[in-house]
Protein backbone atom coordinates (compact mmCIF):
# COMPACT_ATOMS: atom_id res chain seq x y z
CA UNK A 1 0.00 0.00 0.00
CA UNK A 2 1.33 3.34 -0.84
CA UNK A 3 2.40 5.60 2.01
CA UNK A 4 -0.27 8.65 2.96
CA UNK A 5 1.28 12.01 2.28
CA UNK A 6 1.48 14.14 5.28
CA UNK A 7 -1.90 15.09 6.38
CA UNK A 8 -3.44 18.81 5.53
CA UNK A 9 -5.82 20.68 7.06
CA UNK A 10 -9.60 20.96 6.05
CA UNK A 11 -9.20 23.94 4.12
CA UNK A 12 -6.28 23.53 2.77
CA UNK A 13 -7.72 20.70 1.31
CA UNK A 14 -10.75 22.20 0.31
CA UNK A 15 -8.89 24.92 -1.57
CA UNK A 16 -6.65 22.60 -3.74
CA UNK A 17 -9.59 20.58 -4.74
CA UNK A 18 -11.58 23.25 -5.98
CA UNK A 19 -8.34 24.33 -8.26
CA UNK A 20 -7.77 20.68 -9.14
CA UNK A 21 -11.47 20.58 -9.95
CA UNK A 22 -11.69 23.92 -12.11
CA UNK A 23 -8.01 23.17 -14.18
CA UNK A 24 -9.77 19.36 -14.92
CA UNK A 25 -12.88 20.73 -16.38
CA UNK A 26 -10.58 23.46 -18.43
CA UNK A 27 -8.35 20.87 -19.97
CA UNK A 28 -9.27 17.43 -19.69
CA UNK A 29 -10.82 17.50 -23.79
CA UNK A 30 -7.22 18.15 -24.51
CA UNK A 31 -5.15 15.70 -23.01
CA UNK A 32 -4.53 12.15 -22.82
CA UNK A 33 -7.72 9.52 -21.54
CA UNK A 34 -5.10 8.08 -18.92
CA UNK A 35 -3.86 11.90 -17.81
CA UNK A 36 -7.14 12.23 -17.15
CA UNK A 37 -7.25 9.85 -15.01
CA UNK A 38 -4.16 10.56 -13.51
CA UNK A 39 -5.71 13.65 -12.51
CA UNK A 40 -8.93 12.07 -11.19
CA UNK A 41 -7.10 9.86 -8.89
CA UNK A 42 -4.81 12.90 -7.18
CA UNK A 43 -8.42 14.62 -6.53
CA UNK A 44 -9.66 11.18 -5.17
CA UNK A 45 -6.92 10.90 -3.08
CA UNK A 46 -7.17 14.28 -1.89
CA UNK A 47 -10.71 13.62 -1.11
CA UNK A 48 -9.69 10.82 1.13
CA UNK A 49 -7.86 13.12 2.94
CA UNK A 50 -10.33 15.73 3.09
CA UNK A 51 -12.64 12.80 4.53
CA UNK A 52 -10.18 12.33 7.46
CA UNK A 53 -8.99 16.19 7.98
CA UNK A 54 -12.95 16.51 8.59
CA UNK A 55 -12.83 13.90 11.25
CA UNK A 56 -9.91 15.35 13.34
CA UNK A 57 -11.19 18.53 12.97
CA UNK A 58 -14.28 16.82 14.60
CA UNK A 59 -12.35 15.23 17.45
CA UNK A 60 -11.68 11.98 16.19
CA UNK A 61 -7.95 12.19 14.83
CA UNK A 62 -6.87 8.40 15.55
CA UNK A 63 -4.02 7.65 12.68
CA UNK A 64 -5.32 4.20 11.94
CA UNK A 65 -8.61 3.18 9.81
CA UNK A 66 -9.93 0.61 12.33
CA UNK A 67 -9.58 3.62 15.18
CA UNK A 68 -11.85 5.60 13.53
CA UNK A 69 -14.14 3.82 12.34
CA UNK A 70 -14.36 2.35 16.39
CA UNK A 71 -14.84 6.57 17.51
CA UNK A 72 -17.32 7.33 14.49
CA UNK A 73 -19.33 4.25 15.06
CA UNK A 74 -19.40 5.11 19.00
CA UNK A 75 -20.29 8.27 18.34
CA UNK A 76 -23.42 6.74 16.65
CA UNK A 77 -24.55 3.20 18.77
CA UNK A 78 -27.56 1.61 17.89
CA UNK A 79 -27.88 3.97 14.40
CA UNK A 80 -27.65 1.99 10.83
CA UNK A 81 -24.06 3.51 9.24
CA UNK A 82 -23.67 3.17 5.41
CA UNK A 83 -20.92 1.82 3.60
CA UNK A 84 -20.21 5.30 2.31
CA UNK A 85 -19.55 6.60 5.74
CA UNK A 86 -16.77 4.47 6.74
CA UNK A 87 -15.36 4.99 3.43
CA UNK A 88 -15.08 8.84 4.21
CA UNK A 89 -14.16 7.35 7.98
CA UNK A 90 -11.57 4.91 6.58
CA UNK A 91 -10.07 7.10 3.56
CA UNK A 92 -9.90 3.28 2.18
CA UNK A 93 -11.64 1.02 0.36
CA UNK A 94 -11.03 -1.82 2.43
CA UNK A 95 -12.88 -0.76 5.86
CA UNK A 96 -14.82 -4.17 5.90
CA UNK A 97 -11.78 -6.09 6.60
CA UNK A 98 -11.48 -3.48 9.72
CA UNK A 99 -15.10 -4.47 10.78
CA UNK A 100 -14.37 -8.08 10.83
CA UNK A 101 -11.27 -6.53 12.95
CA UNK A 102 -13.16 -5.10 15.60
CA UNK A 103 -15.78 -7.92 15.84
CA UNK A 104 -13.23 -11.00 16.04
CA UNK A 105 -10.44 -9.41 18.00
CA UNK A 106 -11.52 -7.01 19.58
CA UNK A 107 -15.38 -8.21 20.55
CA UNK A 108 -17.30 -4.98 19.01
CA UNK A 109 -20.97 -6.20 18.59
CA UNK A 110 -21.55 -4.55 14.90
CA UNK A 111 -24.62 -5.85 12.73
CA UNK A 112 -25.20 -5.74 9.57
CA UNK A 113 -27.19 -6.76 6.42
CA UNK A 114 -24.37 -9.15 4.94
CA UNK A 115 -25.87 -11.64 8.08
CA UNK A 116 -29.85 -10.48 8.16
CA UNK A 117 -31.67 -11.30 11.18
CA UNK A 118 -35.71 -12.21 10.90
CA UNK A 119 -35.96 -11.19 14.86
CA UNK A 120 -33.78 -8.50 14.84
CA UNK A 121 -36.91 -5.90 13.96
CA UNK A 122 -34.31 -3.74 12.36
CA UNK A 123 -34.18 -4.19 8.02
CA UNK A 124 -30.44 -3.69 6.75
CA UNK A 125 -29.20 -3.49 3.57
CA UNK A 126 -25.61 -5.71 3.12
CA UNK A 127 -23.81 -2.30 3.02
CA UNK A 128 -24.85 -0.93 6.26
CA UNK A 129 -24.14 -1.53 9.83
CA UNK A 130 -25.36 -0.77 13.40
CA UNK A 131 -22.98 -0.79 16.26
CA UNK A 132 -24.88 -2.71 18.70
CA UNK A 133 -23.01 -1.66 22.15
CA UNK A 134 -20.46 0.78 22.03
CA UNK A 135 -18.44 -1.36 25.07
CA UNK A 136 -16.97 -4.21 23.24
CA UNK A 137 -17.89 -7.84 25.13
CA UNK A 138 -14.69 -9.62 26.48
CA UNK A 139 -15.96 -13.44 25.19
CA UNK A 140 -15.75 -12.50 21.80
CA UNK A 141 -12.50 -13.25 21.06
CA UNK A 142 -12.92 -16.85 22.29
CA UNK A 143 -16.53 -17.18 20.62
CA UNK A 144 -14.73 -16.18 17.19
CA UNK A 145 -12.48 -19.16 17.78
CA UNK A 146 -14.83 -21.71 18.23
CA UNK A 147 -16.62 -20.26 15.27
CA UNK A 148 -13.21 -20.66 12.88
CA UNK A 149 -12.51 -23.94 14.07
CA UNK A 150 -16.44 -25.44 13.64
CA UNK A 151 -16.47 -23.65 10.30
CA UNK A 152 -13.93 -25.33 9.33
CA UNK A 153 -14.80 -28.77 9.86
CA UNK A 154 -17.05 -31.24 8.62
CA UNK A 155 -21.34 -31.20 8.16
CA UNK A 156 -23.62 -28.90 7.10
CA UNK A 157 -24.52 -25.54 7.85
CA UNK A 158 -27.56 -26.53 10.52
CA UNK A 159 -25.08 -28.83 12.34
CA UNK A 160 -21.97 -26.25 13.04
CA UNK A 161 -25.14 -23.91 14.14
CA UNK A 162 -26.39 -26.11 16.58
CA UNK A 163 -22.79 -27.16 17.48
CA UNK A 164 -21.69 -23.88 18.08
CA UNK A 165 -25.35 -22.81 20.17
CA UNK A 166 -23.99 -25.81 22.00
CA UNK A 167 -20.61 -24.85 22.93
CA UNK A 168 -22.12 -21.33 24.39
CA UNK A 169 -25.39 -22.52 26.05
CA UNK A 170 -26.44 -19.67 28.21
CA UNK A 171 -24.30 -17.08 26.82
CA UNK A 172 -25.43 -14.46 23.89
CA UNK A 173 -24.04 -14.84 20.29
CA UNK A 174 -24.75 -13.11 17.58
CA UNK A 175 -26.26 -12.88 14.09
CA UNK A 176 -22.76 -12.54 12.78
CA UNK A 177 -21.49 -15.38 14.34
CA UNK A 178 -24.13 -17.61 13.18
CA UNK A 179 -23.56 -16.48 9.65
CA UNK A 180 -20.05 -17.06 9.48
CA UNK A 181 -20.31 -20.42 11.38
CA UNK A 182 -22.92 -21.29 8.83
CA UNK A 183 -20.23 -20.64 5.91
CA UNK A 184 -21.75 -17.88 5.15
CA UNK A 185 -25.32 -19.70 3.94
CA UNK A 186 -27.57 -17.02 2.82
CA UNK A 187 -30.85 -18.98 4.57
CA UNK A 188 -28.98 -19.57 7.78
CA UNK A 189 -32.04 -17.90 9.75
CA UNK A 190 -34.18 -20.89 8.44
CA UNK A 191 -31.55 -23.13 9.55
CA UNK A 192 -31.91 -21.20 13.50
CA UNK A 193 -35.70 -21.37 13.37
CA UNK A 194 -35.30 -25.17 12.32
CA UNK A 195 -33.63 -25.89 15.17
CA UNK A 196 -35.96 -24.20 17.27
CA UNK A 197 -39.23 -25.14 15.95
CA UNK A 198 -38.06 -28.51 14.35
CA UNK A 199 -35.99 -29.91 16.47
CA UNK A 200 -37.32 -28.24 19.31
CA UNK A 201 -34.29 -26.24 20.88
CA UNK A 202 -35.15 -23.45 23.11
CA UNK A 203 -33.11 -20.71 21.06
CA UNK A 204 -34.08 -17.37 22.40
CA UNK A 205 -34.66 -13.96 20.91
CA UNK A 206 -35.46 -10.87 21.94
CA UNK A 207 -38.74 -11.22 20.24
CA UNK A 208 -39.42 -14.41 21.92
CA UNK A 209 -39.00 -13.46 25.41
CA UNK A 210 -35.81 -12.00 26.21
CA UNK A 211 -35.78 -8.18 26.49
CA UNK A 212 -32.33 -8.16 27.80
CA UNK A 213 -31.28 -9.74 24.29
CA UNK A 214 -30.12 -6.73 21.58
CA UNK A 215 -30.50 -6.46 18.06
CA UNK A 216 -29.21 -10.12 16.66
CA UNK A 217 -28.41 -11.37 19.56
CA UNK A 218 -29.63 -15.07 20.26
CA UNK A 219 -29.25 -17.45 23.52
CA UNK A 220 -29.85 -21.06 23.48
CA UNK A 221 -31.13 -21.75 27.17
CA UNK A 222 -30.21 -25.07 27.45
CA UNK A 223 -29.09 -28.53 25.49
CA UNK A 224 -31.16 -30.57 27.19
CA UNK A 225 -34.25 -28.91 27.18
CA UNK A 226 -36.59 -30.21 23.65
CA UNK A 227 -39.66 -28.51 23.30
CA UNK A 228 -42.69 -29.63 21.00
CA UNK A 229 -42.02 -29.09 17.70
CA UNK A 230 -44.96 -25.92 17.91
CA UNK A 231 -44.66 -23.43 14.99
CA UNK A 232 -42.65 -26.24 12.02
CA UNK A 233 -41.92 -24.35 9.05
CA UNK A 234 -43.87 -21.14 9.58
CA UNK A 235 -42.76 -18.09 7.14
CA UNK A 236 -40.95 -15.21 9.22
CA UNK A 237 -43.20 -12.95 7.80
CA UNK A 238 -46.35 -14.78 9.27
CA UNK A 239 -44.20 -15.27 12.45
CA UNK A 240 -44.10 -11.42 12.54
CA UNK A 241 -47.30 -10.58 11.83
CA UNK A 242 -49.31 -13.17 14.73
CA UNK A 243 -46.47 -11.92 17.32
CA UNK A 244 -47.64 -8.02 16.42
CA UNK A 245 -51.18 -9.14 16.40
CA UNK A 246 -51.17 -10.79 19.99
CA UNK A 247 -48.58 -7.91 20.92
CA UNK A 248 -46.04 -10.47 22.18
CA UNK A 249 -48.35 -11.62 24.76
CA UNK A 250 -49.00 -15.19 25.70
CA UNK A 251 -52.36 -15.37 25.51
CA UNK A 252 -52.81 -17.59 27.56
CA UNK A 253 -51.41 -16.33 30.65
CA UNK A 254 -50.83 -12.69 29.88
CA UNK A 255 -47.18 -13.45 30.19
CA UNK A 256 -45.17 -10.67 28.55
CA UNK A 257 -41.27 -10.18 28.33
CA UNK A 258 -41.19 -7.70 30.50
CA UNK A 259 -41.64 -10.22 33.28
CA UNK A 260 -38.36 -12.50 32.14
CA UNK A 261 -36.20 -13.48 35.03
CA UNK A 262 -33.39 -16.23 34.89
CA UNK A 263 -35.95 -17.76 37.72
CA UNK A 264 -38.63 -17.91 34.70
CA UNK A 265 -36.68 -17.94 31.79
CA UNK A 266 -39.59 -18.57 29.55
CA UNK A 267 -40.29 -17.51 25.95
CA UNK A 268 -42.61 -16.62 23.19
CA UNK A 269 -43.70 -19.49 21.09
CA UNK A 270 -46.90 -19.94 18.10
CA UNK A 271 -49.08 -22.47 18.68
CA UNK A 272 -51.29 -23.78 16.32
CA UNK A 273 -54.75 -24.44 16.90
CA UNK A 274 -55.80 -26.99 14.49
CA UNK A 275 -52.60 -28.79 15.54
CA UNK A 276 -49.96 -29.29 12.65
CA UNK A 277 -49.80 -32.93 13.10
CA UNK A 278 -53.54 -32.90 12.26
CA UNK A 279 -52.96 -30.97 9.09
CA UNK A 280 -53.66 -27.47 11.05
CA UNK A 281 -52.43 -24.53 8.41
CA UNK A 282 -49.51 -22.19 8.69
CA UNK A 283 -52.03 -18.85 8.18
CA UNK A 284 -52.42 -16.18 10.72
CA UNK A 285 -56.15 -17.28 11.11
CA UNK A 286 -54.39 -20.78 13.05
CA UNK A 287 -52.35 -19.21 15.08
CA UNK A 288 -51.47 -17.51 18.29
CA UNK A 289 -48.62 -16.76 20.57
CA UNK A 290 -48.49 -18.46 23.58
CA UNK A 291 -45.32 -18.41 26.12
CA UNK A 292 -43.72 -22.28 26.35
CA UNK A 293 -44.51 -22.75 30.01
CA UNK A 294 -48.55 -22.49 28.85
CA UNK A 295 -47.81 -24.10 25.72
CA UNK A 296 -46.19 -27.16 27.21
CA UNK A 297 -49.75 -27.36 29.66
CA UNK A 298 -51.74 -26.75 26.28
CA UNK A 299 -49.84 -29.85 24.59
CA UNK A 300 -50.80 -32.05 27.61
CA UNK A 301 -54.30 -30.99 27.76
CA UNK A 302 -54.50 -27.84 29.66
CA UNK A 303 -55.88 -24.77 29.30
CA UNK A 304 -58.82 -26.29 26.91
CA UNK A 305 -61.72 -23.76 27.66
CA UNK A 306 -59.09 -20.77 27.17
CA UNK A 307 -58.07 -22.12 23.10
CA UNK A 308 -61.35 -22.52 22.07
CA UNK A 309 -61.96 -18.96 23.15
CA UNK A 310 -59.13 -17.74 21.21
CA UNK A 311 -60.12 -19.92 18.19
CA UNK A 312 -63.59 -18.79 18.10
CA UNK A 313 -62.53 -15.01 18.65
CA UNK A 314 -59.88 -15.32 15.57
CA UNK A 315 -62.46 -16.84 13.73
CA UNK A 316 -64.77 -14.16 14.09
CA UNK A 317 -62.37 -11.59 13.56
CA UNK A 318 -60.85 -13.45 10.05
CA UNK A 319 -64.44 -13.89 9.09
CA UNK A 320 -65.27 -10.14 9.18
CA UNK A 321 -61.71 -9.35 7.45
CA UNK A 322 -63.34 -11.66 4.12
CA UNK A 323 -67.00 -9.81 4.51
CA UNK A 324 -64.92 -6.48 4.78
CA UNK A 325 -62.82 -7.51 1.27
CA UNK A 326 -65.58 -8.98 -0.88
Amino acid sequence: MAKRRPQKGVNELIAYIDRELRKFGKVRKGVSLRNNVIALARLRQALDDLGVSTLAEGGISAKGARERIKLYMREYVGEVIESVELEVVTGISEYARRIRELRVQFGYHIASGASPDPHSEVDLRPDQYILVDGEPDQDAARRWGIVNRIRRGKGGSKDKILQFLKENVGKVVTTEELAYVANKVKNYPRRIRELRTESGYSIATRLTGRPDLKVGQYVLLSAERIAEPHDRQIPDEIQKTVYERDKSKCKVCGWTQDRWSKRDPRILELHHLEHHKEKGSNREENLTVICSKCHDEVHSGKHRGVVDKIKKALCRTYSRRKKDRR
